[in-house]
């Protein structure tokens, strides 16, 4: 379970990576970092999309790896999860190759249900209810990297990541 360690390892570098850019982002006037990294073109509508479509695709195929190959079956909170997940990159993918920025929009609702039942799964794993809510429990992890790293904290982290490519769009893209 080597590689679920590295997955684990890389979604949390990501995140907060990705926190701190775009904190830095908020919190600095005259951003010399944006500057200099020539950042503004590259958080263009069209970029934009595209970074949103390739986090989208990892997540999805993160998913699949862990359910086909690694054959960890999916919780109920796991399929509704993936409901949310999996049409974003087909949002992404569309409006990115047809220039058209309204998949960000289509996108929102998705992103924040995603957010939503990641935070809800994930405190159900960390205070279990006494029931059980399917045949797969929902808050017995497969994973615990780290001491806190579980699935839906994964997912929570590239929903959230979505998030915070479209915040730093608004900041800091191509107006």
């Amino acid at each position: 379970m080597q590689e679920i360690k590295i997955l684990a390892i890389l979604s949390l570098v990501f995140i907060v990576s990705f926190v701190l850019i775009t904190l830095i982002n908020i919190y600095t006037k005259n951003n010399q970092i944006i500057k200099r990294l020539d950042l503004r073109s590259k958080f263009n509508t069209q970029n934009t999309l595209f970074y949103c479509f390739l986090l989208s695709i990892i997540g999805t195929l993160s998913s699949l790896y862990l359910s086909e190959m690694k054959d960890l079956e999916p919780c109920k909170y796991c399929w509704f999860e993936r409901i949310f997940l999996f049409p974003l990159v087909f949002i992404f993918f569309v409006s990115w190759i047809k220039k058209n920025s309204f998949g960000i929009i289509i996108s929102i609702p998705f992103i924040i249900s995603g957010i939503l039942l990641t935070l809800y799964h994930y405190w159900i794993q960390l205070f279990p209810p006494d029931e059980t809510c399917d045949v797969i429990s929902c808050s017995s992890p497969y994973i615990w990297e780290l001491g806190f790293i579980s699935i839906p904290l994964m997912a929570f982290f590239n929903f959230f990541g979505l998030v915070l490519i479209l915040i730093n769009y608004k900041l800091i893209g191509e107006k």
